[in-house]
């Protein structure tokens, strides 16, 4: 008879949760926002110097300052909800289930876009090391796709680790830049002078503005991690309140330092990569070699923007707004794979369009910036609700900014969608594809998703009580209106009573007149 082995009960993962390697400290955080946002500051910024270097400098200043009240006030609410679905579910409550589909939509697009425009860079740089490559380009998009995808599938302590290798490797990489270039920088000579401090005027200065935003999107991206870290509410905060500190002083740095150096601010504006006048001069290298080291910022943009789409996309099929099989995760690492798959393949379709229109990579930026200025918006808007109603609810964290902070950037926001709109060279495709992205959107939502929606179950733990409050809000606001309206009948049934009484007492009174008023006598004919 064989031995029986007694069977041994293992506990299976309850939800993703359990299946997910997190992160454990504010440093991932931090290195996380790092590598989303620094490649931003390798390349394209440099346009905006069309309107001059005082002006566009201002431009960075006001925009890193707006930048900084968004991270304060995201980092107060991801103290408090710390939901992963980003712009959406607060803006579910705060505006509506409508706009809510509409900004989650749009920050999922801006990320995609965003993602899109940078790997189209990606190839430009490749090929003009080796023009043998051209032809192939797609082939380079599709690599970088592949292993950011890999990478994120697997997910847990590898993808951690390897962002934390990019993040430091990048920032000392800019070290090297600013602290080398030191004895090169000469402001005088290659800052342009005087007649470069304003080129233009307003319009040129509004033209210009959203270009510097190349040096801060993708901070907000944060926020939709706060499945894949411990402690949220403690842990986003420190790690991105640490990033945008760090971002604004390489911003600052980076900037002064580009537009003192050769080629000269005349013909910076114009260059594929920034940084190229510096690293050719500290290693002692070619041009077209120094554009490979802006390589590893190019592509380390790439996963964690994919990452924080796929959590958006997948809070919005969680909630049936979406095809619902896109929220379900890797079966072994607890990664949101197919929302990633989703968002990769869309993005990787995207990049064809560099091919066949000229100027599209220009364009996908600024639909992304527009759609970014739109969620952005929003999520002030949803700060100020929360500070406003729930300013007594528990948070680690407050802005510092509180709601002045918020007001001012949407201020600063606001005039960046409407130079998007109104002063590009690309206005009118970049505003036909926001009409036509937007249109859409209201058709699928209306037609598809508005009857299928629900409330997921992250909405239900963390947002349920906004919904309700909003509810009861409403139906306030519905008995007042409806008070009012009965207030102000029975004030002009009231009128109409007092006007009807006078008119009769008045009727009455002529008649009385009429009928007690004395014939004339024969005396009163005479005289």
């Amino acid at each position: 008879m064989l031995p029986v082995v007694p069977l041994v009960l293992t506990k299976q993962a309850s939800s993703f949760r359990e299946r997910i390697q997190h992160a454990h400290s504010s440093v991932d955080l931090w290195a996380m926002g790092i590598t989303i946002v620094i490649g931003g500051q390798f390349f394209s910024w440099n346009a905006g110097l069309a309107c001059g270097t005082v002006s566009f400098g201002l431009s960075v200043l006001v925009m890193g300052a707006a930048y900084v009240c968004l991270a304060c006030s995201l980092s107060e609410i991801s103290s408090m909800l710390p939901f992963a679905g980003g712009a959406y579910g607060l803006s579910r409550c705060t505006l509506g289930f409508f706009p809510g589909f509409i900004l989650g939509s749009c920050e999922v697009l801006e990320y995609i876009l965003y993602v899109s425009s940078v790997n189209v860079m990606l190839g430009k740089t490749v090929a003009a090391k080796w023009p043998v490559v051209e032809p192939y380009v797609p082939l380079v998009w599709l690599a970088a796709y592949v292993v950011a995808f890999g990478i994120l599938t697997v997910g847990g302590r590898l993808f951690w680790r390897i962002n934390l290798v990019f993040a430091v490797a990048l920032m000392l990489q800019l070290v090297i830049y600013v602290v080398g270039s030191a004895t090169y920088v000469d402001i005088a000579q290659q800052g342009g002078g005087a007649q470069h401090y304003v080129v233009g005027g307003l319009y040129e200065w509004c033209a210009s503005f959203p270009m510097a935003m190349w040096f801060y999107v993708g901070i907000e991206a944060l926020n939709t991690l706060c499945n894949e870290v411990d402690n949220p509410r403690g842990t986003i905060p420190r790690g991105q309140l640490t990033a945008i500190a760090t971002i604004c002083a390489s911003a600052i740095a980076v900037y002064f330092v580009a537009i003192s150096l050769p080629p000269g601010v005349s013909s910076l504006s114009s260059v594929l990569n920034v940084l190229n006048g510096g690293f050719t001069q500290i290693l002692g290298i070619s041009d077209q070699d120094a554009s490979l080291l802006n390589i590893p910022a190019l592509f380390a943009t790439m996963p964690g923007l994919l990452l924080a789409t796929g959590n958006i996309i997948t809070a919005l099929a969680e909630s049936k707004l979406v095809p619902y099989r896109l929220h379900r995760r890797h079966e072994t690492f607890g990664t949101p794979a197919r929302a990633m798959a989703a968002a990769a393949t869309l993005s990787f379709a995207l990049c064809f369009c560099a091919m066949y229109q000229q100027n599209a990579d220009t364009t996908m930026y600024y639909v992304s910036m527009f759609f970014g200025c739109m969620t952005y918006i929003s999520q002030c808007i949803g700060y100020i609700f929360l500070s406003r109603r729930y300013h007594k609810m528990p948070r680690s964290f407050r802005s510092p900014f509180g709601v002045a902070g918020a007001m001012y950037a949407m201020i600063v926001f606001s005039i960046s969608a409407l130079s998007i709109l109104a002063c590009q060279n690309h206005s009118y495709s970049s505003t036909v594809a926001i009409a036509g992205i937007l249109t859409v959107l209201s058709v699928y939502y209306h037609g598809y998703a508005k009857s299928r929606q629900s409330i997921s179950e992250d909405e239900r733990k963390l947002l349920f009580f906004a919904h309700v409050a909003n509810h009861n809000n409403a139906k306030k606001k519905q008995h007042q209106k409806a008070n009012r309206r009965k207030k102000g009948l029975f004030r002009i049934i009231a009128f109409l009573r007092r006007r009807r009484s006078s008119a009769i007492e008045t009727s009455m009174t002529k008649k009385a007149c009429k009928s007690t008023s004395v014939a004339p006598t024969q005396m009163d004919v005479v005289t």
